[in-house]
């Protein structure tokens, strides 16, 4: 773990490609024994099973998830530090064939920054989410867009993080109309 550490640290400061940070990270986790299919066994059940240690596509997914966490916190931070001239905050989602009807739900939604709203949902939501927020003025809200509460529409709900073992954990909610349903009776619980 501490050489990908190491790794995402650097693309981060250096501003490397995910082709560098494959080439350098491959060769090293290989050498460790953390690249390829292995045996494991289950020590609760004694079962033997094939798992896929370490492959171009998991080095791909780590060094996006890492790289826009690590975006999206600086945008956060700096779009707190800009709140008295932008205090207001527009979730926009990448609408093509890719993306979850959840996401594609809160696209467009205005909350005020310090809405708790964002305390749950400021992006990245989820692997491979390519969201992100828009900061806008009181001058952008005057030009006819609507500004959102969601007081009574926050929630929590359980949800499973893991087949194996079973493991649940509670998760916060917004309630929204389903971006499918143009009548506004039905609804999408987004988690």
């Amino acid at each position: 773990l501490q050489d990908i550490r190491e790794a995402v640290e650097t693309a981060l400061k250096e501003g490397k490609t995910l082709a560098w940070f494959t080439k350098e990270l491959t060769p090293v986790l290989q050498a460790k024994g953390w690249w390829g299919k292995q045996e494991v066994t289950d020590e609760a059940t004694g079962e033997i099973s094939q798992v896929q240690l370490g492959s171009p596509y998991r080095l791909k997914t780590i060094y996006r998830t890492n790289i826009q966490t690590a975006y999206m916190a600086g945008r956060f931070q700096s779009q707190l530090e800009n709140a008295d001239d932008r205090p207001y905050w527009k979730y926009v989602a990448i609408l093509d064939s890719r993306t979850r009807p959840t996401h594609r739900a809160l696209n467009g939604k205005v909350f005020r920054y310090d809405d708790p709203f964002w305390g749950s949902f400021y992006p990245p939501n989820g692997w491979g989410c390519r969201c992100r927020v828009t900061a806008l003025s009181e001058g952008d809200i005057g030009r006819g867009v609507k500004v959102e509460s969601s007081a009574g529409k926050l929630g929590s709900t359980l949800k499973l993080v893991s087949e194996k073992s079973g493991e649940m954990r509670e998760v916060a909610t917004y309630t929204t109309q389903h971006p499918d349903d143009r009548t506004g009776k039905r609804q999408i619980v987004v988690s």
